[in-house]
Order: C-alpha cells, then sequence, then structure tokens
C-alpha cells in the first residue's frame, strides 16, 4: 500500500510532463466572432490557422458571402467555407489578415522551397504540398476542400472536393484575378496560380504583426 501511494503521484507528474505541450491554451487556438474554434500553429517565423475558415461575419458583425460546397451545410462542418476574393479579405477575425503570396512564399521557404523557386507560377518546389496536406509533417492540415468556380468560366459549378485544396492570398495578380495556391492529391508539389476573384475559395489565415 505504501509503495502504491508513492507511484501514483509519480505516475501523474510524468503524464503531466510529457502531454504539458498538448494542453489546450489560448496561444493554440482562435475564435472567431461566430464563436467558430480553430487550431492555431507556429510554422517558421509565422502563426497560421491550422483549419479552414467557417465564419459568415466579418469582424465588425457585417454578414460576408460565403458557400458550402454543393450547398450542404455539412461540408461547411467538414471542410470549412468557400469565400469570394473580396470577402476572403474581410473575412479574418481580429488580429489575423489573409495572407499575401509573400507569405505563402515565405510558408514554402521554412518547408525547404528555394525561395526563387517560390516566386514563379505553375508547379513549385519539391515535397511541400505533401507537408501541407492533411497528415503532413507541417502541421498545416491542408484539407482537399474543392472550390466554386466564379462567373467568368463554368459560372458557379463546384468543382473537385477530396481531389484538390485551394487557398486565396491576398495579392492582386490584375483587375480580375487573384494569386492562390492549389494542393492537390495526386501531387507533392504546390501549384501557383491566378485566378477569377469570384471564384469561392478556401481561406486560411495567418497572425498580423
Amino acid at each position: 500500500m505504501k509503495l502504491t501511494r508513492h507511484i501514483y503521484p509519480f505516475i501523474l507528474f510524468t503524464c503531466l510532463l510529457i502531454s504539458g505541450c498538448k494542453k489546450e491554451t489560448t496561444d493554440q487556438y482562435l475564435t472567431d466572432i461566430d464563436g467558430n474554434k480553430y487550431r492555431i500553429i507556429q510554422i517558421g517565423s509565422m502563426t497560421w490557422m491550422a483549419e479552414n475558415l467557417k465564419v459568415t461575419r466579418d469582424k465588425d458583425g457585417h454578414p460576408l458571402e460565403t458557400y458550402c460546397y454543393m450547398d450542404k451545410n455539412d461540408k461547411c462542418e467538414d471542410f470549412g467555407r468557400l469565400y469570394p476574393w473580396e470577402d476572403a479579405k474581410n473575412a479574418s477575425p481580429e488580429g489575423w489578415r489573409l495572407p499575401t503570396s509573400e507569405d505563402w512564399e515565405t510558408l514554402e521557404a521554412e518547408l525547404g522551397m528555394d525561395p526563387e523557386d517560390a516566386l514563379v507560377f505553375g508547379w513549385r518546389g519539391t515535397d511541400q504540398g505533401a507537408q501541407l496536406k492533411e497528415g503532413g509533417s507541417s502541421g498545416f492540415e491542408a484539407l482537399l476542400s474543392g472550390y466554386k468556380d466564379g462567373i467568368v468560366l463554368w459560372d458557379g459549378i463546384y468543382f473537385d472536393i477530396g481531389y484538390l485544396g485551394v487557398f486565396w492570398s491576398a495579392t492582386e495578380y490584375d483587375s480580375i484575378r487573384s494569386v492562390s495556391y492549389w494542393i492537390y492529391i495526386t501531387s507533392e508539389r504546390v501549384y501557383k496560380d491566378s485566378y477569377d476573384k469570384t471564384a469561392a475559395f478556401t481561406v486560411r489565415c495567418v497572425k498580423a504583426d
């Protein structure tokens, strides 16, 4: 009995010591205006959301244009919401922002992409897409959430859930397009593209400086 009384406190202390870094703290989670809670992660010099944004209002309470894949609410629960670019710019919770193209390039460089390679469009890098995907080594947990096309080509048709995920940047390419980052199930690399601003893509936020 005496031995047991000594062992239990030791076991409890050891368990707390081992699991301490996994404890939920205010630094590891973000809550938006709708009450949705997101894991966050430090990757290199920046802090990122580790889940897709689900918010329906901006930080001042104004409604945003958002979509659930195929207009099914359960898809928003599982994969987050899809946002046209103008709304994506305004969707970030207080203290966070839509990442610029430079932010994405910094993230990719932190994961080993040649910085010069990160600047170009098209397929880039080596295994950075694999690192960013759900289950990848970065902890970013990019989901293959599909997207809703814009009015220029396909007039709002939904595409490719489970096959790819498309993430907006805050960087404009021209008056009708902005820079986006595409992660495919079939590739370990990341595709960088310019795309119609009226399309609805996934949003991940980065913590503002």
